[in-house]
């Protein structure tokens, strides 16, 4: 499978695709990694009593590693670190643990610098993003994310992921280290056709949501946030409610406030619960949800039956910096 297919698999502008720990780095291939015909596309779901989001919790150490590489978008750009996958489920919830390295936390998107007389915004984040069909979907299952590519541009800026047909659709779990993990979640949306073929992103619905999520921090004229910490100046992440309005009598050069102020998801749209850390160069990131939430714009999972997926992380940015696996996986369960 060569990297342009695996480009229109998993890009959009805004990157759209389909913590260290306890542990020994799990980046050695040991005995306990699946067997070599499997190691690199099989993901076996261990059954535990009750599974949690602690990602050295003592069912992890039963559930066996899935190394997964990921590869650059295209030739021009770098292969990304291997991810290892594990998964453990009890008669509720799947629970998927991940863990690569990344050398630097990127957790600052759209963030505002104050240099002493005027803001400057940068900055982006770290993600991961897995897919699952949400309904028997054939070719998905042999053929992965390029059976849900379409391209016929040259111009990577317009290029896009939709469904072939509007019978088939694809749950993402996306996993954002500025925007979801501090209030606990990975944003649950779902894929389907290109709904406006002007519009690279319409094929991408967010599931039905009640409130909260993200809200851009930028003021009326687009110069400077529009709040700031109402408590600590120095956290990376502002949360509703403890905000007030950017007051920079209080600020210093160098002060930087983050770019979105955040709620915990209510709804369908946070179906998928999160926590993400970062230490000594290696995230660990655990999402955790329900077998079956009841929503329509969720896969269902009903082991033992597998459920092919797809995954990609992307280190401090979008769009093209994201890496992808280049294979189908698979998700299974140990009964």
């Amino acid at each position: 499978m060569n990297r342009w297919f695996l480009l229109l698999c998993l890009a959009s502008p805004f990157f759209f695709a389909a913590c260290s720990s306890s542990e020994e780095s799990e980046t050695e291939e040991g005995s306990d990694i699946q067997n070599e015909e499997a190691a690199n596309s099989t993901l076996t779901a261990v059954r535990v009593e009750t599974v949690s989001l602690d990602a050295d919790a003592d069912f992890w150490s039963s559930a066996p590693k899935l190394l997964v590489p990921t590869l650059g978008t295209t030739d021009e750009h770098p292969d990304g670190s291997a991810v290892t996958v594990k998964a453990a489920y009890d008669g509720t919830n799947l629970i998927i643990r991940a863990e690569w390295e990344d050398p630097t936390m990127s957790l600052l998107k759209n963030a505002w610098t104050w240099d002493g007389t005027a803001f400057t915004k940068s900055g982006d984040e770290d993600r991961i993003m897995i897919h699952f069909p949400i309904e028997n979907y054939p070719e998905f299952a042999s053929k992965g994310c390029t059976e849900a590519c379409h391209n016929t541009a040259d111009d990577p800026e317009t290029w896009y992921m939709a469904t072939g047909e509007e019978a088939y659709r694809l749950d993402q779990w996306h996993w954002k280290a500025a925007r979801t993990n501090p209030i606990g979640f990975a944003d649950d949306k779902w894929v389907t056709v290109q709904l406006d073929p002007a519009d690279v992103e319409s094929a991408h619905q967010g599931d039905a949501k009640e409130g909260g999520g993200d809200s851009a921090n930028v003021n009326e004229d687009g110069t400077g946030p529009a709040y700031m910490h109402s408590t600590d100046l120095s956290s990376q992440y502002i949360l509703v409610g403890d905000e007030m309005p950017v007051d920079t009598s209080l600020l210093e050069p160098g002060m930087v406030i983050p770019g979105y102020l955040l709620a915990p998801l209510a709804g369908s749209r946070g179906d998928v619960l999160a926590q993400g850390t970062w230490e000594n160069g290696r995230w660990v990131v655990v999402m955790m949800r329900a077998l079956d939430t009841g929503n329509e714009d969720d896969v269902i999972f009903i082991p033992p039956r597998p459920v092919p997926f797809g995954l990609s992380i992307v280190d401090d940015g979008g769009g093209l910096k994201h890496t992808n696996a280049p294979e189908v996986l698979t998700l299974e369960w140990e009964q």
